[in-house]
């Protein structure tokens, strides 16, 4: 959920469009920013828990649970 004032702000780095391709994957969404809320978009606790699993595969180290709780954001996550 945007307003005008909180524009999306695309992916800037390889990183941030690997993660937003996962989340737009698992949450079924398409355009996702590096500012959207995961929980905002749709995602909810077992949704997380895949997406800490995909992180992983997909970046090869690990993705803290609590860090997604603290930051929903891929900007927030800082492409860990």
């Amino acid at each position: 959920v945007r307003t005008e004032r909180d524009a999306a702000v695309a992916p800037r780095t390889v990183e941030e469009l690997r993660l937003a391709s996962i989340w737009e994957d698992l949450l079924g969404v398409t355009g996702v920013g590096v500012r959207d809320n995961f929980f905002e978009l749709g995602g909810h606790s077992l949704l997380a828990l895949r997406l800490v699993d995909r992180y992983e595969r997909e970046f090869g180290r690990p993705l803290p649970l609590h860090a997604l709780l603290e930051s929903p954001t891929i900007e927030g996550l800082g492409y860990r």
